[in-house]
């Protein structure tokens, strides 16, 4: 099953320069992978009405290639490329209206028991049976992270207004958080050709996030929030 929506670039999802910004790429591809569990019967409120268990996003990189303008229309169609024991993959084109594509996104999912609060093997789910894999668009690799940010550089207290249905930080906020620490004119002259976000662990209101930053070469930043002592999030941004 696919799931196809069509949108415009509203000024809500846009940046500085008007254009599609990559927050709300992130939020367009939420948006897109939430709908999609939904229609195959598998959203948050029913995994937790029938397993007292909700969807995590683990993983989630995002290609970004052509621009799109505030106003401008596109196409956003979500599928599942890849099923294992503990994971669901769903992939994200976004395509503009000559069907070029604009921007690629691939999240990696999982199931987390709130009685537990360990993972669930897919196969105890139902409604998994009746999931078709469809083929991937284009090669989305993760990465391994192999630099290790050092310097820090901000810090970031969660308020109420970055807390989702399961009652931790959304995963859009993370970005939000890891783009913060660059200007609008960094953004604007260096513009995001690929971002890369590893979620490890959870954070709650009130949790004071530490942001550190390093740049591995010209071309790339990798950021780690932490919790205390405990690593929370890992990104890699690529210019």
């Amino acid at each position: 099953m696919k799931h196809i929506k069509h949108q415009k670039v509203s000024s809500s999802i846009s940046d500085a320069d008007a254009n599609l910004s990559v927050i709300g790429v992130f939020q367009v591809v939420q948006d897109a992978v939430t709908e999609l569990l939904d229609k195959l019967q598998m959203s948050n409120p029913a995994m937790r009405k029938q397993y007292n268990a909700v969807w995590l996003f683990t993983r989630n990189r995002a290609k970004l290639f052509n621009p799109l303008e505030w106003g401008d229309e596109f196409t956003v169609t979500a599928f599942v490329s890849s099923i294992t024991h503990a994971t669901l993959i769903i992939d994200v084109a976004i395509k503009n209206a000559d069907d070029v594509l604009c921007a690629y996104s691939r999240v990696e999912t999982c199931v987390l028991s709130l009685s537990t609060m360990r993972i669930l093997r897919l196969q105890t789910i139902d409604a998994i049976a009746a999931v078709t894999v469809e083929k991937s668009e284009i090669d989305v690799t993760f990465t391994k992270f192999d630099c290790s940010p050092t310097k820090q550089v901000d810090t970031v207290r969660v308020g109420s207004t970055n807390i989702d249905m399961s009652q931790h930080t959304n995963n859009v906020e993370y970005v939000r958080f890891i783009l913060n620490a660059y200007t609008v004119k960094e953004l604007h002259d260096r513009p995001i050709r690929e971002i890369e976000i590893r979620y490890i662990s959870q954070s709650y209101e009130n949790d004071v996030l530490t942001v550190y930053k390093q740049s591995c070469d010209a071309d790339k930043d990798v950021f780690l929030l932490k919790s205390d002592d405990k690593d929370v999030v890992k990104c890699e941004v690529l210019f």
